[in-house]
């Protein structure tokens, strides 16, 4: 088989399409990655807060949750 310039110019075509496929994946894959992270940087913040809520409450209260 003989490459000419028409075989190059559609496989060309071909790989800039791709190119542009993988790229718009890749910028998918950050957007969730971001939403992601956003998330877990809000559930660190509530766990922090209920954390902090236990180490504020009186011993008799605790021991009060932990028995009923």
């Amino acid at each position: 088989m003989t490459i000419t310039k028409e075989t190059l110019d559609k496989k060309l075509e071909t790989l800039n399409q791709n190119k542009v496929v993988v790229e718009d994946r890749i910028k998918t894959s950050q957007d969730v990655i971001r939403k992601a992270n956003a998330d877990l940087n809000a559930i660190s913040g509530a766990i922090q807060v209920c954390e902090q809520l236990i180490s504020e409450l009186p011993a008799s209260e605790e021991q009060n949750d932990k028995q009923g």
